[in-house]
């Protein structure tokens, strides 16, 4: 007999027993004082959660569903102490180093998340409460397993009741393929294969690196960089990573015959639910531009959304090492460099700017949002909306820069890819989606 087989049930036998169980949940009737928090070992609760997983199914996809109220009050992973004298902390006191529990805590569920990682399960995060939960040390549980991040003001408002309902879709059963499966794939993979002009900078998005190193790896790096290829965790029909690249030579490259064309191959694998390994490859290719007298054909290709994306993803992750008035001079550095570049004017003339329609709408996107400018907002919802921002469909990213206070309820996962160029002349960027393939050069 299996060491886990007194503990595990498959659904169809125990399905009756366990909507009991959850119908005849009450409130803990532990009385709690009015000056006290009450008592949340959240941090054992998903150790024990993760290791029994470690044991029954180990490298098989399955996910752990973390309901909380409240920050982890006790035990490993403590967020506040239960005494409400002693306030949660905020942007001021980790500026200061004056969150006296964040360090540890933080260290607790990374050590929690790449054992998690490592047997391919996934860890999603669902939050009600009023006051913040902990988000921000227990975010790299999601971020490293592709799990979900869900908050809300209450378990019984409709919206959450709707994304939790969301997480269990099934493809149609008309569909040709997968049909009636769930709409979620389990220890996924990304390597980037690219041709020797242009070398892999990094990726930011819900991934961690595997360390692959190889001479198609810039020693420049941007985001996750210093290999070419990374772990996803867990996906759905809405996961995406923005990969950015470098160009090897630039001089030698404006030398190139014409017609020459670049290649890149984009290497996803993942598991099923149905179990299934499987292993899709997407490559693509496109014609280099080596003309440096006319940038005219690389402004008929530029991608303008798929470029605010990328450059909103660079910044907001550059908050974490970097001051943020800093970022914003960069940020309108570099939109001035490309207005230079490829507007119409006539100096000292500002009424005379043109932007041709390929670029009318970019700057738009640039304006500075909330990801990089306020430190002293809700640190739960401050850290959502960038995990939101670095994971969204390219649609959904664009809303989310665009106005302060957009939500959706798109997914984050599937399997295709798009590249594009981004601003700078020597950095080319590719959003990668997990949907159909589709494909767009810049």
């Amino acid at each position: 007999m299996s060491i886990m087989e007194p503990y595990t049930h498959s659904m169809r036998s125990f399905s009756f027993t366990l909507e009991s169980i959850l119908e005849d949940l009450q409130r803990d009737p532990w009385p709690v004082t009015t000056d006290s928090r009450v008592q949340r070992c959240t941090g054992v609760a998903l150790s024990v959660a993760i290791g029994l997983l470690e044991s029954a199914a180990p490298r098989q996809g399955a996910r752990i569903m973390t309901f909380t109220g409240g920050p982890c009050t006790a035990g490993p992973g403590m967020i506040v102490g239960r005494g409400k004298s002693e306030s949660i902390r905020s942007h001021a006191d980790l500026q200061k180093n004056a969150a006296p529990h964040h360090k540890a805590a933080v260290a607790f569920y990374t050590g929690l998340a790449e054992r998690a990682a490592a047997a391919t399960h996934l860890v999603d995060i669902f939050a009600c409460s009023l006051d913040q939960v902990g988000l921000l040390e227990m975010k790299v549980c999601a971020e490293k397993t592709g799990g979900l991040i869900v908050l809300g003001d209450s378990f019984g408002q409709s919206v959450f009741k709707e994304s939790f309902r969301r997480v269990f879709r099934r493809n149609p059963d008309e569909a040709a393929i997968d049909a009636g499966e769930l709409q979620m794939g389990f220890g996924a993979t990304v390597e980037v294969k690219t041709s020797r002009e242009f070398k892999v900078a990094g990726a930011i998005g819900p991934c961690s690196s595997l360390k692959k190193a190889g001479p198609n790896v810039s020693e420049t790096e941007i985001g996750v960089g210093g290999t070419s290829a990374w772990s996803l965790g867990g996906v759905d029909q809405a996961t995406t990573l923005a990969v950015y690249f470098e160009v090897t030579n630039a001089e030698a490259n404006a030398k190139l015959a014409p017609g020459k064309r670049r290649f890149i191959q984009f290497v996803t694998m993942y598991q099923h639910t149905n179990g299934r390994t499987r292993l899709r490859t997407t490559t693509l290719c496109g014609a280099w531009h080596s003309d440096p007298a006319d940038a005219a054909p690389i402004g008929r290709s530029f991608d303008q959304e798929a470029a605010a994306v990328l450059m909103a993803r660079i910044a907001t992750f550059r908050t974490a090492t970097e001051e943020v008035a800093d970022i914003l001079r960069w940020v309108d550095r570099s939109l001035i460099r490309l207005a230079a570049k490829f507007a119409d004017y006539r100096k000292d003339d500002p009424n005379s700017f043109r932007l041709s329609p390929e670029f009318s709408i970019y700057p738009q996107f640039m304006v500075r949002d909330q990801n990089c400018g306020d430190r002293d907002r809700h640190a739960t919802l401050a850290h959502l909306q960038l995990y939101s921002l670095y994971s969204m469909p390219e649609t959904s990213c664009l809303l989310h820069c665009s106005s302060s206070r957009s939500f959706t309820f798109a997914g984050r996962s599937s399997f295709s890819s798009s590249t594009h160029l981004l601003t700078n002349a020597h950095t080319i960027g590719a959003c990668w989606s997990a949907k159909t393939p589709q494909t767009r050069w810049s």
